[in-house]
């Protein structure tokens, strides 16, 4: 087992009836990653997840989870100590949003307690105020929100690792965005094992720092955000980032503040200039530029001047960091 691998998978395959569906998977995942497994329909994304926690079981090779063999474990309490998001929530539609938080550690037997400090706890993380949703049902929620509520749910029993097979997939874009910037909040504040699947490469790059592209039912490639963007490792990997649009997602994962000229005070003619924040990414930078037909920028924080950003630092910005440090 490698150092720090919270779960590894080894020459992991996976048939149907004559048909391999996931051809000898390995994989690493470090304690604290978010790891995204990426590609096309049918590529064996989804599947290679749910072998984590024998929803599906493999056919050839070795799952272990924290240096453990999956198959050593109940499937039961696997599954009980494992998150698993979905597209449709899988909410109870008979339950109302706290019973449903509350699932898992009552099957754990946690005290009542503590069964209803977590459902309060979680709902505030999810800004889904506990007065307002705790007693709504499934049906009385927006998508946003029940797909809110199911990743809480996810969360309820304190588990170590969290699965989201396409969780945003089926929401419009806003609320899809809104939700992918929720969950990287959250992630900074709890830490979790997160191994999300998705199609949207886009959304791979915003939340992964370790990303796995899969092709028919093979990793092609893994790597951070930034070593996939500069170096694809082939045609399909190239495209599947967009091709020539490679460079606009690298500058999507780069902050104005690591490239800005900084020990800067306004001058009256600043104030014709479009204005841009320090955490704002260089991929908006340009986007204002070319709205407002300017080469330069001033960087405002908390209505304070703090900096200037050109395009000329924007066009020979190189990254040198994860974005996800």
């Amino acid at each position: 087992m490698k150092p720090n691998a919270m779960i590894e998978l080894n020459k992991v395959s996976k048939h149907y009836d004559g048909t391999i569906a996931v051809d000898s998977v390995d994989l690493s995942i470090k304690q604290g990653d978010f790891c995204v497994l990426v590609g096309t329909s049918g590529c064996g994304k989804s599947t290679t997840l749910r072998m984590i926690n024998r929803l599906i079981s493999h056919t050839k090779g070795q799952i272990m989870i924290e240096g453990q063999e999956i198959m050593s474990f109940d499937p039961q309490s696997l599954r009980r100590r494992i998150g698993y998001a979905i597209q449709n929530t899988g909410l109870f539609p008979h339950w109302d949003v706290a019973r449903n938080i509350g699932t898992v550690p009552k099957l754990l037997g946690w005290p009542k307690h503590k069964i209803q400090a977590r459902i309060e706890e979680l709902l505030e993380l999810l800004n889904l105020p506990y007065s307002s949703f705790a007693h709504k049902y499934p049906s009385e929620l927006s998508g946003g929100q029940a797909q809110r509520v199911g990743v809480a749910r996810a969360l309820a029993g304190d588990p170590d690792i969290l699965l989201m097979d396409e969780p945003f997939g089926a929401l419009d874009p806003i609320t899809r965005e809104s939700l992918q910037q929720e969950l990287l909040r959250i992630q900074q504040q709890i830490h979790k094992t997160i191994v999300f699947v998705t199609h949207d490469m886009d959304e791979a790059l915003k939340l992964a720092n370790h990303i796995v592209v899969m092709d028919q039912g093979r990793i092609v490639q893994q790597a951070t955000p930034y070593e996939l963007l500069l170096n694809p490792a082939n045609s399909f990997v190239s495209q599947l980032l967009g091709g020539e649009d490679r460079g606009l997602k690298q500058a999507g994962l780069m902050h104005v503040a690591d490239f800005m000229k900084t020990n800067r005070t306004m001058t009256p003619s600043d104030h014709q200039l479009a204005q841009i924040k320090p955490d704002d990414s260089l991929r908006l930078a340009l986007s204002v530029m070319l709205w407002h037909q300017q080469e330069q920028l001033i960087v405002m924080d908390d209505n304070h001047c703090v900096g200037e950003i050109s395009l000329q630092q924007i066009i020979q910005a190189k990254p040198y960091a994860d974005h996800h440090g």
